[in-house]
């Protein structure tokens, strides 16, 4: 029992030293599996009292993540190690067979047991601000391992395909966006396309391909063909015919002030114009004269009988 304590120790310090040596990238990644829950594949690159390996795991947005070291169960492991790097960030997290654990991720991530006794380590809600490297150190009884894990995010595309104008050619579009990787874009037909990918400042894929049609060609039958690792099955989309937003709203503008021009007659027709008689004059100012005009007539009798006295 002794010596294999002893083995163990030899061991993690080999580990310890070569794991200070590497940068803790490693490129050897193999290629995605789309059929283990989380996609996963093993690359050796040593083997010396101890087992390292590379790999690379994705998870899908939102999901519990599930990474594992080693496949020895608890009662074979002296301790397990995770050192974790995200994106200028470091945490560890451990446990041994003696309860020393340590947890400075302070994150939701913990390490856990199955029901056969299996260490794994536990991502709760995977997002973007979880992809980095894992490095996980295990010793057991027997032995070490050792493996250097690139996590990162896979999330599916959204897809659109239309129709448009560019000058006096008609083309075809087919966007994918929003993935994680990038996707890729084919078409049913061979003809001049160009595909560009862009990615965006949240860490998402934009990929565009364009394709020119011929004069007169028939787009029934014209599909695009979409694959993402986050699919098993390739999404097959059909441009539809967009009308420019452009047009839209000249359009509804032009039928706007038509009907404007419409009301305006019919409301004048049904309420024409009336121009209003001239008000006779009042009586009143008459009435107001009839006074003035008698007084002048009496003062006029009264004038003519004092001038025949005098004659």
């Amino acid at each position: 029992m002794g010596k294999t304590w002893i083995i163990g120790v030899i061991s993690l310090l080999a580990v310890s030293a070569t794991w200070s040596l590497e940068t803790g990238y490693n490129h050897n990644i193999s290629v995605i599996s789309h059929t283990s829950p989380f996609l996963t594949s093993t690359v050796p690159l040593g083997l010396q009292h101890g087992v390292i390996a590379a790999r690379s795991e994705h998870f899908h947005l939102g999901n519990n993540a599930i990474l594992k070291c080693s496949n020895k169960t608890w009662s074979e492991m002296i301790y397990t190690i995770w050192k974790i790097q995200l994106g200028g960030i470091k945490c560890q997290i451990s446990s041994s067979n003696d309860n020393q654990n340590l947890n400075t991720c302070n994150d939701g991530k913990a390490m856990l047991n199955t029901s056969r006794g299996e260490s794994y380590l536990q991502i709760p809600g995977f997002s973007k601000r979880d992809e980095g490297i894992y490095h996980c150190e295990s010793v057991y009884k027997a032995g070490s391992y050792a493996s250097n894990i690139d996590v990162s995010l896979i999330a599916p595309p959204n897809v659109f395909a239309w129709l448009e104008w560019e000058g006096s050619r008609q083309v075809a579009v087919c966007l994918a966006e929003g993935g994680k990787p990038a996707a890729s874009i084919s078409w049913s037909e061979n003809w001049n396309s160009t595909s560009t990918t862009t990615l965006n400042l949240d860490g998402f894929n934009k990929v565009e391909s364009r394709l020119v049609l011929p004069e007169g060609i028939a787009t029934g039958n014209l599909t695009c063909a979409v694959i993402h690792p986050s699919w098993e099955e390739v999404h097959m989309v059909t441009p539809g015919i967009v009308i420019p937003w452009r047009l839209v709203i000249i359009s509804v503008g032009t039928i706007s002030f038509i009907m404007a021009i419409l009301g305006c007659l019919y409301f004048t027709r049904k309420h024409p114009c009336r121009i209003s008689p001239k008000a006779p004059q009042s009586q009143d100012y008459v009435e107001e004269v009839e006074p003035y005009a008698s007084y002048i007539q009496s003062a006029n009798l009264i004038y003519n009988s004092s001038a025949g006295l005098f004659t």
